[in-house]
């Protein structure tokens, strides 16, 4: 089973505000990471972590409120403490990876957020990523309610409620651009 994140700030374009000598930085394991929090009984944190993603942030060093992203994760790469939960969430009732094995979204950095569609369970809707930066780190978190996008099987277990965060470090503190 394949599930394919895709955080896709678009390429650097004029009309983004992103000259084309932006600069670049990959977003791949282990160096970052893309995280799922689901809510079982709407409440308890069932966390998950995906293994195997790949994508890249593009960003003109002299305004850090103008980018891009990609970003692609393979949905059977989710890891979880308990593995029964992950194949749930993974399973037909769910995520269905099976059937769509893509996840992904595409966007631009507006000040404090990374606005954009996330394409999941077969539908595109707009979505948004808060952004934070500290400690060398750009942390990047959005919730999304999982009926909106046709996911709604196993309420109990998965809850309405998805949190999706991705963790990097900031190339403008850490020089980690490529």
């Amino acid at each position: 089973m394949r599930f394919t994140f895709g955080l896709l700030l678009l390429l650097a374009t004029p009309v983004l505000g992103i000259p084309a000598r932006a600069e670049q930085t990959n977003l791949t394991p282990p160096v970052s990471s893309v995280e799922l929090r689901s809510y079982g009984f709407g409440l308890l944190p069932l966390d998950g972590k995906f293994t195997r993603f790949h994508g890249w942030l593009r960003y003109e060093p002299s305004n850090p409120g103008a980018c891009q992203v990609v970003l692609e994760i393979e949905a059977g790469s989710l890891a979880m403490a308990n593995e029964t939960v992950r194949e749930t969430i993974t399973g037909p009732e769910m995520m269905d990876v099976a059937r769509f094995p893509d996840l992904s979204f595409h966007g631009a950095c507006q000040g404090d957020s990374v606005a954009g569609t996330l394409t999941m369970h077969g539908q595109t809707h707009p979505f948004s990523l808060d952004i934070v930066r500290s400690a060398g780190t750009i942390e990047a978190t959005g919730r999304l309610r999982r009926a909106e996008w046709g996911v709604s099987g196993n309420p109990v277990l998965g809850g309405s409620t998805v949190r999706i965060r991705v963790i990097t470090p900031d190339p403008l503190k850490n020089g980690s651009h490529t």
